[in-house]
């Protein structure tokens, strides 16, 4: 049997993460030591997936997300769930969320992320929706804002709905 533990990310663990992302450059690289600057201030949790001992994935959990659409209203967030493409469909994501969301309850009684609205997303959006992940109401955002009816943006990665989950 597989074993998954999640744990604290660390920066030595920064080399495996980039190599299993098959993205080695300074700026990746410098991104987790961002995130791992917000962890060493008390703002976030970085958590690190470990599958029978190799890194297969993460996710960041800000206490008061800074970020997204519901940016700034004192709610935890998740950021950047990632598995990588040999541990999914293993329950690694679900282990993540599980430790983020218990994590996330101890600040507030809900917690929200922005999904991406184009096809490369929907087994993420099917994830989050299954997870009990419902729209703000607010209708989609575009670089974090509202769009009103009829104005026009691109189907990027900038293109979101905000899902949002009352914590038990």
């Amino acid at each position: 049997m597989q074993k998954i533990e999640v744990r604290q990310m660390t920066r030595t663990d920064i080399p495996a993460i980039c190599k299993a992302d098959n993205d080695e450059t300074v700026a990746f690289a410098d991104y987790l030591n961002r995130q791992l600057d917000f962890q060493d201030g008390g703002e976030c949790a970085a958590l690190l997936a470990l599958y029978d001992n190799r890194v297969a994935g993460y996710v960041f959990l800000f206490y008061q997300c800074r970020w997204g659409a519901l940016k700034n209203q004192g709610l935890p967030g998740i950021c950047d769930l990632v598995v990588f493409e040999p541990y999914r469909r293993k329950g690694i994501a679900t282990k993540l969320m599980d430790c983020a969301e218990e994590l996330a309850r101890r600040v507030n009684t809900k917690i929200y992320l922005d999904v991406c609205l184009n096809a490369e997303y929907g087994p993420a959006q099917r994830f989050y929706a299954l997870r009990g992940y419902v729209p703000d109401g607010a209708g989609v955002y575009y670089e974090e804002r509202v769009l009103e009816k009829g104005e026009g943006c691109k189907n990027d990665d900038d293109l979101t709905l905000c899902l949002v989950k009352e914590l038990w």
